[in-house]
Parts: structure tokens; sequence; C-alpha cells
């Protein structure tokens, strides 16, 4: 064995290219990749690592030539090169080998018919060259290759595929291809795209990544078809301006309305962050509103002075209400009937928090304007054990109400509302006695004069809220248990004030529900606080299995009302007159790890019917074995209509490279479907193709022109190409599914 010291034999180039691929990952269909090396143990650089060489003749020149013939193999490090004949000529730090030559350097694998390395500028070149990225399915041809440890690998007349080898379903072929791990990127030039072997594109220059980097270049684009927009086609074009600065265009043609250009610009100033969205089609041949030009505007930004000043803004904009429904915008949904624009600043600590902010609407369709927050200025404190066991919180609140519509009053509202708390707690329960103070001063401006001009409005509370604990050890099916019994319950006091003088700026009924029973409201906002003097009862009871794991949930509870509540949002709205409330109850069963059900009711005791329910069941196997059903009633939601909705969507995962998904919900009470979703992803080693048809309702948000002659439904189909390595990505089927209109639910999974 000849032992030749300080000689480089060739740089590790790929080792960037072996984490990117590696990090899309590989059905288990797929052949493993070869394993990259590990580290060399001795920590030494390479260029002081001793080469070991052995052959089955060796002829030394001198000290500075040798010639190995039959079975050469070369060892430095972690790197190997075998050949049936080698040169080694330390005066030039060449190396030459002829015959069946082999490199690995623990990330690539090299197989040619000649390799001459040299040592003075870390080079070296191949003829007639198979290559592999180890730890990835990566691979390719090429006439010659080129290797440096400045400039990463040139490939003349090469190829590049992460297929198995036998007939990949793609591949690159390119008279130039070129790789610089420093940069992150390769490039080809006079590239043909294979599918199948069969050339569909021809690229005369093309850039794809090799790591995590950013460059500019085209992103895949997206084919699809619509009722609404007939033929689609949208190429996205990456623009990397700067490491904090990129912009993506995206120009997307539409046979039915045009062509629509589409930009998004990101940046990133030390602790700000945001993004601007335009969104342009200057003439839509199929709409029928008074402005053919049709646009959106997006804004979003965050960011901070210091660890305690905040500020955020989002702003949005669209030239018609029915920009959402015809043009399937990222930026919205076709069911929104209001977009929100906000700015706030906020001053945050452990003692005082502060925020200003400003927030409007824009109203999509006949809907009424809703009443904008133009500031609203908030000062918040909480104090525990603030003395002798008390709990002290503060919120204070100062806004002004504005309104589009002039018919409408505006207000200016200051709230101050103290709290005092004193908390008892153990193992066994928990009671907690609530003083606080509403005090509230309004000053109104209504031309129809049935408001008052100033308001003075002072009202304490009284809330004693208590929990006990009992569990006990039960067997079911000889299994052991154990059970939780949890009874809760809660006096509430408020006296009546007349607040009919007051506008409804902010206020609404909220919706009831096993956990608003426990509320000390029962309506959002300021401008009605309703009298109560009620005691609530309920009890949630817990079954945990002999692993600790909680397999049921049930909950149930009532009102007591002691007096009828006489304060409404109007006349009618929001009052009662009953001796108790609906029953509400909330349960959640696991039935298994791949069987649950949950789900919720109120159920009105003095009618004997079910003013509101869902039910979910779900059947889950894995991520990528999935069904859930679900059903939803709501009674009276408006002039006496229900809601009365099923619903049933899954994604499964047939083998390792084929998935279906759907979802279909139907309206049980018009006999009508609201939305139909399904579709297939097929997933190889090295590509994917998902197609996905879809027929949902067309939302009609005003009988303005621009719904004239909308279709009750529309169709669309999709079809998606993913070629892993070039950059390919995006979400399987049953994530897909959360984009539906009413979505896959993730369910309840308690403690599994």
């Amino acid at each position: 064995m000849t032992k030749v010291r300080h000689w480089l034999l060739i740089s590790a180039v790929a080792a960037s290219v072996s984490q990117a691929l590696a990090a899309e990952g590989t059905g288990s269909s797929c052949p493993p990749p070869p394993p990259k090396a590990q580290e060399q143990a001795s920590g030494k650089p390479l260029s002081q690592e001793a080469i070991e060489a052995s052959a089955k003749k060796a002829t030394l020149d001198g000290q500075q030539h040798a010639t190995l013939e039959g079975d050469v193999k070369l060892r430095q490090g972690d790197r190997l090169v075998t050949a049936d004949q080698a040169e080694v000529d330390r005066s030039k730090g060449q190396l030459r080998a002829k015959g069946q030559v082999s490199f690995q350097d623990g990330q690539l694998r090299l197989s040619s018919h000649t390799l001459e390395a040299h040592s003075d500028d870390d080079s070296a070149k191949l003829d007639t060259v198979q290559y592999q990225i180890l730890g990835t399915n990566a691979h390719g041809k090429a006439k010659r290759m080129s290797l440096s440890k400045e400039k990463g690998f040139t490939l003349e007349g090469g190829s590049f595929t992460t297929c198995p080898a036998d007939n990949p379903a793609w591949q690159l072929d390119a008279d130039k291809i070129e790789a610089d791990p420093n940069e992150g990127w390769g490039s080809a030039k006079g590239a043909k795209f294979r599918l199948f072997g069969v050339p569909v594109f021809y690229f005369p220059y093309l850039s794809f990544p090799i790591n995590n980097e950013r460059k500019s270049g085209l992103l895949y684009p997206t084919l699809g078809t619509s009722d609404k927009r007939g033929l689609e086609y949208a190429q996205p074009i990456y623009w990397n301006i700067a490491p904090n600065l990129d912009l993506t265009l995206t120009p997307r043609y539409m046979s039915e309305r045009g062509t629509q250009l589409n930009t998004e610009f990101r940046y990133l100033y030390g602790e700000d962050r945001g993004e601007l969205n335009l969104e342009y089609l200057p003439n839509d041949k199929k709409f029928n509103g008074d402005n053919s030009k049709r646009y959106l505007f997006n804004w979003q930004h965050n960011g901070r002075f210091s660890d305690h000043w905040r500020y955020n803004a989002n702003y949005t904009t669209v030239s018609d209400d029915a920009y959402f429904v015809d043009l399937n915008s990222n930026r919205g949904s076709s069911t929104d009937t209001q977009i929100v624009r906000s700015g706030a600043i906020a001053y945050l600590s452990d003692d005082w928090n502060f925020t200003a902010e400003v927030k409007n609407f824009e109203v999509l369709g006949a809907y009424p304007d809703p009443y904008q927050a133009m500031p609203r200025l908030t000062l918040s404190r909480e104090d525990k054990d603030f003395w002798e066991g008390l709990d002290f919180n503060f919120y204070s609140e100062l806004t002004a109400f504005d309104n589009q519509d002039p018919t409408k009053p505006t207000a200016e509202r200051l709230h101050i509302e103290p709290t005092l708390a004193f908390p008892l707690e153990s193992p066994s329960g928990s009671l907690t006695t609530e003083l606080k103070l509403y005090q509230t001063f309004y000053q109104q401006h209504d031309n129809s004069g049935q408001l008052a001009d100033s308001v003075s409005r002072t009202l304490p509370q009284l809330r004693i809220y208590g929990q006990l604990n009992f569990e006990r050890d039960m067997k079911l099916d000889g299994r052991n248990y154990r059970q939780t019994l949890e009874p809760q319950f809660q006096y509430l006091f408020i006296p009546k004030e007349d607040q009919s003088k007051i506008g409804l700026y902010d206020t609404s009924l909220l919706r009831e529900d096993y956990h608003a029973l426990f509320r000390n409201r029962r309506y959002s906002g300021l401008d009605r606080i309703t009298d109560a003097n009620q005691v609530t009862l309920g009890v949630t009871s817990r079954l945990f299995d002999q692993h600790n794991e909680e397999r049921l949930r049930a909950s149930l509870g009532e009102v007591l009302y002691l007096q009828d509540s006489e304060v409404g949002l109007d006349n009618t709205t929001g009052q009662v007159s009953r001796s108790t409330s609906a029953l509400a109850g909330e349960l959640d069963l696991r039935i298994d790890r791949s069987w649950g059900i949950s789900g919720s009711m109120l159920f009105d005791t003095d009618s004997g019917q079910t003013r509101r329910g869902n039910l979910t069941v779900d059947y889950r196997v894995s991520d990528d074995k999935l069904l859930q059903f679900t059903h939803r009633y709501v009674r009276d939601i408006t002039d006496n209509e229900n809601i009365d909705q099923a619903g049933i969507s899954g994604s499964w995962k047939l083998d390792e490279q084929w998935q279906v998904f759907a979802s279909h919900y139907e309206d049980l009470r018009l006999h009508r479907t609201e939305e139909t979703y399904a579709g297939f992803e097929y997933e190889a080693c090295c590509f994917a193709v998902r197609m996905t048809v879809r027929r949902r309702l067309n939302p009609i948000l005003s009988d303005g022109p621009e719904f004239t002659g909308q279709s009750t439904f529309d169709n669309s189909i999709s079809l998606e190409f993913i070629f892993k390595g070039l950059g390919g990505g995006g979400s399987s089927g049953d994530k897909l599914l959360s984009k539906g209109l009413f979505s896959y639910r993730e369910p309840y999974n308690l403690s599994y």
C-alpha cells in the first residue's frame, strides 16, 4: 500500500442538493435513495488527510509520480476512487484515472470512463459520466462533467431526474446544466422537458432550486376550467429583488373574461414586514356591472417599535360587490358580505395594556352598513392577588362610532369597568365572588330625535361562580376507568335600567350554547347590558381510561330565571319572560382511536322543540384515511326560516400512490346541493398529478346588475402537475378539503 500526502481529490459539491431533495420526501413504494456517508471521524480538513492507495501493480517514478494498475483503489477521508488504471503526479497535483472509473465522496457518486483531477484549483473533469446525488433519488447522465469546489458542477449534454433509472416519468435534457451549491440554484440551457419519454416543453433557459434559496424565474402554472371563467391558465413569475424584497407576477388568462394581472409584493425591514397585492382585469368581457375594469388592492403590515410597542394595518378594497364571486381570489371568499379594514397601535407591558384602533368595513351586496370605530382606544390592567387575596381588573374604552348612512345616528362612548374578585381554589373545587361596575357615558347625534343626546349609565354586577370536583373508579366491560363529576353553579345579579335611549352601535345577541350559560353577558358590545337575577346550574362528567386518556366528556346545563329580563335589543328581541332557559348540552365521545362522535344541542323544554343542534361523526384511521359526517340544525334563524344541512367529507389513501378525496353538502330543507368537491391524487417517487372537480352554489348578494344572469351553480375542473426536484409542492388531498365552502373540520380528539 502506498501513502501519498498533500493531495486533494474532488470537493464535496452536492451537499446542499442532497439536503433540499431529501426534504421533499419520497413514498414508501419508491426505491430508497443511496445513503449519504457519515461525517469524518478525525475532524481533519480533507487536504490534510492521508491518501491510501492499493492496486495489483504499482510503479513508482521517483517521489513525485506513481502508476497504479489493476483493481485500483484510492481513498482519502470519505472519498473513494476506483479504476482499472491511475496515475498520480504530486508535482502537478494531478490524478488521472481510466477504465471503469467510479468516485464517491459521501454526497455524490459518479461512474465514468476517465477522470482527471487537479488539487491546485480543486477541480475535476469526467467523460461519459453517470451521477447520483446520495441521500436523494436525483441522478442523471452527461457526455462531460466538470466539478469545482467554488462553482459546483457543470454537465454538457446532460440529463436530470428524480425518477427511478428505468424509463423515468419525467426527465430534463439540456445542452448544458450548471448547479452551484453556493447560490442554491441550478440552471439549464437548451432544455427539453420529457414526460414519459415524450418532449413536451422546450426552454431556452430554465432555472430550478437545489436548496431553500430563492431565485427569480418561472413557478409552476395552474390550468383549469369553470362555468364562470372558461378555460384558465395562470403563470406565476417570481422576482427575487433582494434578500428582504420579492415580487410574484401572475398573468392569468380566462377565456370567458380576459387576461388578468395579479401581483404580490413582499417586504421585510427589521421588525416590520408586510405585503402589497394588486389584481387587475382591464376589461371583463362577461361582467354586467357599470364598469368592466375590475380590481382588488390589499395591504397588510405588521411591525413593532420596541418590545412594548406594536402596530398593524390591513386594508382591502375591490372594484365591485361580485368580485370574489366571479374571480375566485385568494384574498377573500365568495360568501363574504363585507371587507374589514383596520389599523392599530398597541402598548403591552406587565401592568398596563393600551390599544388605539380604527376599523371600518366595505359592504358587499345589499346589506346594511355596519358602524365604524373611528377610533377605539382601550386601556386595561390585570392584577392577581392585588390585596389580601383579592384580584383587581380594570378595563376602559373610548370609541367614536360613525356610519356612511347619513340617516343613522353617530356617537362617542366612554366606558369604565373595574372588577374586584375573591377566588378560592383547591383540588376539590373553586369558588369565586366577583363585583363589577359598568360605568358608561354616551354623547349621541341623532337627527330623528329618538335617542337621548347624553346618557350616563351606572350598573353594578354581582357574580358568584363555583365548581366541585368528584371522581370515582369504575369498571366497564372488565376495563378500569376513572369517572369525574363536576357540578357548576353561578349566581348573577345586574339591576334593571332603561337603555332604550341608547343606539345599537356594536351590539347583537350572542350565540347560546353550554358555555354561554355561565357568561355574565347576553349581548356583544356595550350598548345593552341586560338585567339579570338568575342561577345557572350545570354539570360535566368525564371518563378516563387506564392510560389516563379522556374517552368521554358530557355536559348539561340550564339557567333558572328568578325574574324576567326586560332589557332587549328592541321591544321583543332578547327579552326573557320565562322561568328557565333552553336546556344546553355537549358531548364528545371517543369510541376508539378511529371512531368519534361530537355534538351539541339547545332543547326548548317549554315547546318540546330543538332550537339548535349539530352532530359530527368521525372515522379517522390516520391523517390520510378519514371520513366525517356532519349535520346541523337551527330553528327560526330568521323570519321562521330554518337551517337543516348535512354533509360528508373525507380523504382516503388507497395505496402508496393513489389518494381520493371528496365532500358533499346538502340543504335538506330546500332539497338542493350546496357544494360538491371531489378529486384524486397520484403520487409517484418523482412526480404527482392532482385533479379536482367542484360544483358549488353561487352566492347572490344583491339584485344589482353585477349579479344579473348569474347561474345557480358554478362548475369547475382543475388539473395540477408537480415534479419533485424542480421546486414542486402542494398540499395533499385531505388538506384541500379545507378550501371548500364548508370545509373539513378537524375533529376534537380529546386525549387521543
